[in-house]
């Protein structure tokens, strides 16, 4: 989400004359080359990215930097190597911010905004330009190709916190060539990195990102001492209906030795002063975007202004909805803003064409596939818009970003946010190998995290097929269930189709959300078999391994257990093997271990667990009563049971309850099978 209109602006602080020093962090690594070497973010051409640094305070006070200072320049240098050149270029729009982090830089948070201060300062906004050069050889330090001088300087306090550096890197315009940046991996170098990073690769409106932790650009810091006096404050919350009361926090600094004076607020942008205490509180009555300004005083150095322009947003509007996906390809949206939206402005497939502007609208979808689709509200004062994806007919999957090869298998898990059913299952071959392998699991409980393991649950299992068939399967879930995916091509050599960027990825199944992350096993699924039962694990910050998954609402739900005859075979089991659509044929398939059976299917409205003196009946309200097989006398193996749901469309949505009951025509005893839940849906 992007808010629009609700911009900072800070009043440009003339640093004085002074010499400037630098130091660069990670702090030992001045003359050292990193051990890492990444494309983001200079190395991206014209591919968009946002990307958050956050370096901790301790690469300033080990380099005897225990005081304010004002930064004033950023640079960036390529990762040495083998002797290779390029020949620069510039992006014509960067925009990097500055701000003292709220968390250490070891729990910064995946929402971007988290890892921003109060005193947030767009630093540069506008051209950055990679300087032509060539590496000199492995381990020789290479100098700077990147030299940002920052338009607005930044007042760092090393005392108050980490300091986050967020880059929007807009790609539009790029020409030219770049080298990847010099890095300090902590998986290398354990308690060197001294920072982390967050990114998203998928361009500057993210808002959300993937964290590496002990991850560190190389970047050299140019600063003066804070020799002056220089207004800070912060305004919490910035945001909320009116009625709102903001607190506001003098966060000013002198270096006066007789400190501040005086301080002056006008909290309204109206040029009239509110309030002459250090802090403040205000309550809004007014909606709308509010400037607000602090004028402090000091008897070395005067008066100074500070100035937030659009600082305090009272009742803005925040884009947001919901989908709901029906037969049909047909998806009901509802709008659920907040701040009163006045027009709305709906981009079903995020084409930059208007589809509709009425608040609630519906659109029917050409057929399967991912979706974006783009809301733009606002009233007289403020617009905001809100993307999001939308799966026809399939879990929703991040873009592809590379082929990992090895052997092993890799894929994604997620908790069932809704009742559905997998209908089909396909992975993408992009390096045109012509053989698919998938494995799909029912899971006790979320896999426990790498290097802990788990096993079992397997609900269907296809290898060796073709990569071009979308292969059919019915495995239903309930909402809460834990769904387990595996998925690649190849045999002997397991190619996973990873996605990009890596760590969870927002999902949905039938437009209700839901979070998909790595789910892995060391073992090749080709080779494994049906029988497959090796231990798997999820992996939080690892690449999704993609899998195209085709869902339905309609289901045939397993529940409960069944009851052995007590002449000892195991209980039989049951599942639906054809999904009850309308009009179409359902059927069952019960697999019976006992020898010399009577089969019958009894069926009923709703679950139950009614003890009898055969074991736990798990129907309500008993419907049907249909024997199998035709009064043949059976073995141990798997038969079916056909149900064709009538063509009435009075049916969908409607539940049916099935158990298996056999009896044992030599003993009279008889065994239950566990049951299985219809819900009727149109195909």
């Amino acid at each position: 989400m992007r808010r629009t209109l609700l911009c900072l602006s800070l009043a440009a602080l003339a640093a004085p004359a002074l010499a400037q020093f630098t130091l660069v962090a990670p702090n030992g690594f001045a003359n050292t080359v990193g051990n890492s070497n990444n494309t983001f973010p200079w190395n991206r051409a014209t591919a968009s990215m946002r990307i958050q640094q956050v370096y901790d305070s301790s690469n300033f006070t080990a380099q005897s930097v225990t005081f304010p200072v004002i930064i004033q320049g950023l640079k960036f240098r390529p990762y040495a190597g083998a002797v290779t050149s390029w020949t620069g270029g510039t992006w014509p729009n960067v925009r990097i911010d500055m701000a003292t982090c709220p968390v250490d830089f070891l729990a910064v948070s995946t929402t971007f905004a988290n890892n921003l201060g109060g005193n947030l300062t767009t630093v540069v906004n506008g051209p950055v330009t990679v300087t032509p050069g060539s590496t000199l050889g492995v381990g020789v330090v290479v100098p700077w190709h990147v030299n940002i001088p920052l338009t607005t300087p930044f007042i760092y306090d090393p005392a108050a916190g980490d300091l986050t550096l967020d880059v929007y890197l807009d790609g539009t315009g790029w020409v030219g060539g770049s080298r990847a940046a010099d890095v300090v991996s902590g998986a290398a170098a354990p308690n060197q990195a001294l920072g982390s990073r967050i990114y998203n690769t998928t361009g500057i409106a993210a808002t959300t990102g993937t964290i590496t932790l002990n991850h560190s650009l190389i970047c050299e810091f140019t600063y003066v001492p804070a020799t002056g006096l220089y207004p800070g404050f912060v305004g919490t919350p910035r945001t909320g209906p009116v009625g709102q009361q903001v607190s506001f926090t003098d966060q000013s600094y002198t270096s006066d030795p007789g400190g501040i004076t005086s301080w002056q607020w006008d909290i309204d942008g109206d040029s009239v002063p509110d309030y002459f205490t250090q802090n403040c509180q205000h309550t809004y009555t007014t909606e709308g975007f509010k400037t607000v300004s602090l004028t402090v005083t000091s008897n070395l150095f005067g008066a100074q202004t500070l100035t937030r322009t659009n600082y305090i947003a009272i009742d803005p509007v925040d884009a947001d909805f919901t989908f709901s996906v029906q037969p049909a390809y047909l998806v009901l949206f509802t709008d659920t803003s907040t701040g009163n939206p006045t027009s709305w402005v709906w981009d079903f497939e995020n084409d930059g064409i208007p589809d509709a502007t009425v608040q609630n609208p519906a659109f029917v979808y050409p057929g399967p596939g991912q979706y974006t689709c783009k809301l733009t509200v606002a009233d007289a004062f403020s617009t905001d818009f809100v993307t999001k994806t939308i799966g026809i007919g399939i879990v929703p999957l991040p873009a592809f970003g590379s082929t990992f090869s090895g052997n092993l298998g890799r894929g994604f898990w997620f908790q069932s946010p809704t009742r559905f059913s997998i209908i089909t299952a396909k992975v993408p071959d992009e390096t045109n190998n012509g053989t698919q392998n998938v494995a799909i699991f029912r899971l006790a409980a979320a896999p426990p995290v790498f290097s802990g393991t788990a096993t079992g649950g397997l609900e269907f299992f296809a290898s060796g097929q073709p990569s071009a068939s979308n292969l059919p399967c019915v495995v239903s879930f309930d909402a809460g269930e834990f769904v387990g995916v595996l998925g690649a091509c190849g045999t002997t050599s397991m190619l996973n189709s990873y996605g990009t960027p890596a760590g969870p990825f927002a999902s949905s199944v039938l437009g209700q959300p839901c979070t998909l992350t790595r789910f892995g096993t060391q073992f090749n699924i080709n080779t494994s078999g049906p029988t497959y039962n090796y231990p798997y694990w999820q992996e939080v910050a690892g690449a999704l391994s993609r899998v195209i998954l085709g869902v339905h609402p309609c289901a045939g739900l397993p529940y409960g257990v069944g009851t052995p005859s007590g002449a000892g075979p195991a209980a039989p089991t049951m599942r639906c093997t054809a999904l009850p659509y309308v009009g179409a044929t359902s059927n069952l398939a019960v697999t019976q271990n006992d020898t010399g059976v009577l089969m019958f299917m009894v069926a009923g409205f709703g679950r139950a667990a009614t003890p009898t003196p055969f074991g736990t009946a798990l129907i309500n309200l008993m419907l049907v009563t249909d024997i199998m097989n035709g009064a043949a006398v059976v073995g141990p193996g798997t038969y079916n049971y056909s149900f064709t749901v009538p063509n009435d469309p009075t049916f969908v949505g409607l539940s049916i309850n099935w158990q298996n009951a056999n009896l044992v025509v030599a003993t009279g005893q008889v065994s239950l099978s566990n049951g299985v839940e219809y819900w009727l849906e149109v195909q």
